[in-house]
């Protein structure tokens, strides 16, 4: 389509994330020498008062910094004068007041002070993030969780990116392969610590790397721990960990006694009251994060101690706020948001991996406007979706599947997991074009917003496919209805690829059955298709309103003998009359799983899919062509129109955007009689983004 630029537009739209802007701030830092004391600095529980400009006065935690110096740092929040006050040690719950040498003055003058503004948290429908001056904040960004290469070079020179594109979110990760671990090194910085004492070589990296995110206008999710280093199974760094019993100098016997051991949290803790201590100042700390996909630990993943985890997690944050003057939020990221694990986090942050990532984005279970606190995923990725080498390799299906989470449950965009594939490819301002569109339209302040799939009329038709929507999650296989004319339903999210068997697979949540409903204007044929099935062997079942059509077990899988065919994929079909009728599939058991890819229904759909969310006087949609979306070289492009329901009567502002640039065509107005409105699209080769104002 042809775009003409708004101005007004689209001034609107960078003023809106224009945080990337400001200039970033030291915090006031007073540097002193205490008298000469042979215990471990990093254990000790110091506080100093700082008195602001106002002559109020605030107790921060007091850091050590190395060469025998302590520090305490405070946030540049106002122009004036800032006095060091008086140091105390905390001994046995009582204050003893100690004698502090200021190195360099007991006194900083502000001339220009912190512009940045913090992050909080609001109701809302659904609970929103906030602005500590009250507007919503909403995140959008990528991960960048460990450098590649460079080790902070690459944050800094990522960060600009970032800044030009107008995006104001990443999540980083205190990872020892990227040097970013305070108390385990990569083998390029020599021997870790011994438990207790921390590196100030990766503490100088962090102060360069979070100056910078406040610099360039980003808020950061710093990620204390990751699942490997506790798990045997799944990324497993937990043989190499040091403070594992068989290295030396550790103590832990199991990965799981890290939740427990008291030697174990008190040094956890020390560790988190340095981190506070330090960058606790920083307005660019959106939340710690406490774990990354803690479901994964062997405490978890092996030992179902999910209580213990739990009680953990709860310690810890209630450790955090009681060290905190500045109160950050403080989230953990797995994907259970009724776990107990939650219980005192300040927002919902689960990740997602589905086959289908376009129904999986849009949807959260349960549904963020039924939670009380915010929700958004902090990773997404492609690892399961059906995508050559070469696409995965383009990046070119990072972006979409956050436009398309625009268009569903959450308030807010989902934050991809390739962000160092979005700067290698050259595609950030691609995700720049989603921050663009979220300031102009505004979409994440607004308060219950329906989510909807309207059909579309378009010549170019595809064939129809019920495809897997989800790869190993535990959740229940959908009783939905299935709509064949294009529509494409949040339920198709929860379409299972994975059919599990056996008792235990099942015990642990994951689906064994799932049931269609689907009304056929005419006859046609069912072909599921079966890709692979566990390495016990395994069994299928497909009944048409309570009669089996398709039945097939498979023994336990054995190495292929020279020549023989491929058994899998496995095709199946079966004729199915006109009318109403009810599909089940599953896993009769009691074997392993098997993986059905998809079912082609045997119609066609029209070329172009949309989705969007909706109230009385504002639509959003987002338009993909089911071709063109994920490909490497963009197809024909195709028209059609959106079949809008009930949209109510009166003039409406039309405004199209480019969806892979951020820019807006002219809006037109159209005035509507009400009910249906008919709404032609320009042509699409990939995507693009409407939006009606009443």
């Amino acid at each position: 389509m042809r775009l003409v630029l708004r101005f007004t537009l689209l001034l609107g739209a960078l003023v809106g994330f224009a945080v990337g802007a400001l200039a970033g701030v030291a915090p006031v830092t007073f540097l002193f020498e205490l008298p000469a004391d042979e215990r471990n600095p990093y254990a000790r529980d110091l506080w100093a008062d700082v008195v602001l400009p106002s002559q109020q006065t605030l107790t921060l935690p007091v850091f050590f910094y190395g060469s025998g110096r302590f520090a305490v740092r405070a946030r540049a929040s106002a122009a004036g004068v800032y006095r060091l006050g008086r140091v105390v040690e905390t001994v046995q719950g009582q204050p003893v007041a100690l004698v502090a040498k200021p190195i360099g003055g007991d006194k900083v003058t502000v001339r220009d002070p912190e512009g940045r503004m913090a992050i909080g948290r609001a109701a809302g429908t659904p609970p929103r993030l906030v602005f500590s001056t009250g507007g919503t904040y909403t995140p959008i960004g990528t991960n960048l969780a460990w450098a590649p290469t460079g080790r902070v070079q690459f944050y800094l020179d990522a960060f600009n990116s970032f800044a030009r594109a107008g995006l104001n979110w990443t999540r980083i990760w205190m990872v020892h392969w990227s040097g970013l671990n305070l108390d385990w090194l990569p083998e390029d910085m020599g021997k870790s610590p011994p438990p207790g004492i921390l590196d100030e070589r990766v503490a100088a990296d962090w102060d360069r790397i979070i100056a910078t995110a406040e610099a360039k206008g980003l808020y950061v999710q710093m990620v204390f721990q990751h699942h490997g280093q506790f798990s045997s199974n799944t990324d497993s760094n937990w043989k190499d960990h040091p403070w594992n019993a068989a290295n030396p100098g550790g103590f832990l016997k199991t990965s799981g006694e890290f939740f427990t051991s008291p030697q174990a949290i008190g040094l956890t803790e020390s560790k988190y009251r340095y981190i506070v201590a330090r960058w606790g100042y920083s307005p660019a700390i959106l939340a710690w994060e406490l774990f990354n996909e803690v479901h994964w630990v062997d405490a978890m993943n092996a030992e179902h101690n999910e209580a213990s985890v739990a009680r953990w997690h709860s310690q810890m944050a209630a450790f955090l706020r009681s060290v905190d003057t500045y109160h950050h939020l403080i989230t953990t990221s797995t994907d259970n948001l009724g776990s107990p694990i939650y219980r005192d986090m300040d927002y919902f942050q689960p990740h997602l991996y589905a086959a289908n990532m376009l129904a999986g984005a849009r949807a959260i279970d349960p549904a963020p406007a039924a939670l009380d606190r915010p929700a958004f995923y902090g990773e997404i990725g492609d690892d399961h979706m059906s995508l050559t080498p070469e696409q995965k390799a383009a990046g070119v299906a990072i972006v979409p599947p956050v436009w398309v989470s625009l268009m569903g449950l959450s308030r807010y965009p989902a934050q991809p997991w390739l962000g160092d594939r979005l700067l290698e490819r050259g595609r950030v301002d691609e995700l720049g074009a989603v921050a663009r569109f979220l300031a102009a339209t505004k979409l994440g302040e607004r308060d219950g917003l329906a989510p909807f799939s309207p059909a579309v009329e378009c010549a170019i038709r595809v064939p129809l496919v019920l495809v897997g929507g989800q790869m190993w999650q535990r959740h229940p296989g959908p009783d939905m209805t299935v709509p064949l004319d294009g529509r494409e339903s949040i339920g198709f999210a929860d379409i299972p690829r994975i059919y599990v068997g056996s008792r235990d697979s099942l015990a642990d949540g994951f689906p064994g059955r799932a049931v269609y409903h689907c009304d056929f204007p005419r006859a046609t044929t069912l072909r599921p298709r079966v890709a692979d099935i566990g390495a016990t062997g395994s069994a299928i079942r497909v009944s048409l309103d309570g009669h089996p059509v398709v039945e097939k077990s498979w023994p336990p899988r054995s190495a292929p003998s020279a020549g023989a065919a491929p058994e899998f994929p496995a095709e199946f079909s079966f004729p199915v009359s006109a009318g109403h009728h009810d599909l089940v599939v599953e896993n009769p058991g009691p074997l392993d799983w098997f993986d059905l890819t998809g079912i082609d229904l045997g119609f066609d759909v029209p070329v172009l899919a949309a989705a969007g969310r909706r109230d009385a006087g504002f639509i959003a949609l987002w338009v993909w062509h089911r071709k063109g979306v994920f490909a490497v070289d963009a197809p024909r492009p195709a028209s059609g129109t959106l079949l809008l329901d009930d949209v109510p009567a009166g003039q409406w502002r039309v405004t199209w955007w480019n969806s892979l640039t951020g820019v807006p065509a002219a809006s037109i107005t159209i005035v509507h009689k009400g009910g249906m409105l008919r709404l032609p699209t320009p042509a699409i080769a990939r995507h693009a983004a409407v939006v009606l104002e009443r």
